[in-house]
């Protein structure tokens, strides 16, 4: 019982799976800050481009929202 005691408790100190070197941890930090960096920009573009149009009255006036009129 000794035995198979022991045999669990190395199997539960090495977890299964890969493990990554410093070098590949690295690596993966530096495209998720990448990435994060990338998305925050696209945000502030999407961001700044809606408030240039809305300041400069494109989507207001007198046309803006005005039904179209048919023809019979």
């Amino acid at each position: 019982m000794n035995t198979a005691t022991g045999t669990m408790n190395e199997q539960q100190r090495q977890p299964p799976g890969i493990r990554l070197t410093e070098q590949q941890l690295r690596a993966r930090r530096s495209r998720s800050i990448a990435i994060a960096l990338a998305l925050g920009a696209f945000v502030i573009v999407i961001f700044a481009v809606t408030m240039v149009k809305l300041s400069n009255g494109t989507m207001s006036g007198e046309d803006y929202m005005r039904p179209v009129q048919t023809t019979k």
